[in-house]
């Protein structure tokens, strides 16, 4: 049998990885969208250097994009 103790640890449990879940999904959201921005930006023919600062990417990351798309 469960007490109310053990019960309420396992509630703030759950919620507490409900919520680490939902701000790594959001994380991930936003670094996709860096990818989308950086990818679009290299298809205008940005410098390679003006992306990395726009989007937070380095310049390496930006470099494995243009040669990966």
């Amino acid at each position: 049998m469960i007490t109310t103790w053990e019960a309420k640890g396992i509630e703030k449990g759950r919620e507490e990885g409900i919520e680490k879940g939902r701000e790594e999904g959001i994380e991930k959201g936003r670094e996709m969208e860096k990818i989308e921005i950086a990818k679009n930006s290299l298809n205008l023919g940005i410098e390679i250097e003006k992306i990395a600062k726009i989007t937070g990417l380095t310049v390496e990351e930006v470099k494995k994009l243009a040669v990966s798309d």
